[in-house]
């Protein structure tokens, strides 16, 4: 087996090394595109700076069908108490002026702030839950399957539900859908 040789060095004599061209700028070199750039990156900040607002804003939203999930429907006066209670708490939240409604006040409220979304809203099992948790719980009519419906309900009130409310003291709980 023979072992290559390189070629002789009169043929690398002349041989002169090739200059490199300068490597070519990321950075943009007219003024419209560092203009574009900069309104991208402005909008993308805002946009962020929004949706971190919105997040913040609907946080009482979270908490609230968080507290839904653990009522428990097996003992209808035990939960139609925690029910009123917690859309209670929500609705004050909203608007402290809620603080002193109970009964057809809250409904209303309740009615007056659900959008298109809350399609199945049973105003006379509402009205019925909110007279029910005055009386004794040997009183109580509710079945488990009307409390799940009622959960449901405000399941879906509390994820859509719309304040328009100018007088309202809260920043950034306005139509926050």
């Amino acid at each position: 087996m023979t072992t290559h040789t390189p070629p002789s060095s009169y043929i690398l004599k002349g041989l002169i090394d090739i200059s490199v061209p300068n490597s070519i700028s990321w950075q943009p070199q007219t003024m419209g595109w560092k203009i574009l750039f900069f309104l991208l990156a402005a909008l993308t900040v805002f946009l962020i700076y929004r949706a971190v607002k919105h997040y913040h804003a609907n946080r009482y939203r979270r908490q609230a069908l968080q507290a839904l999930d653990v009522i428990n429907s097996e003992r209808p006066y035990q939960a139609i108490c925690e029910l009123f209670h917690l859309i209670k708490s929500v609705a004050i939240y909203l608007d402290p002026k809620n603080a002193s409604k109970s009964g057809d006040d809250l409904l209303l409220f309740l009615i007056s702030t659900k959008t298109n979304n809350c399609i199945h809203f049973h105003s006379v099992l509402t009205k019925r839950a909110f007279n029910e948790i005055w009386q004794p719980e040997a009183e109580c009519t509710l079945v488990p399957e009307q409390v799940l419906v009622l959960i449901n309900q405000f399941k879906g009130w509390i994820t859509h539900h719309s304040v328009v409310n100018d007088t309202q003291n809260n920043d950034g709980v306005k139509n926050n859908d």
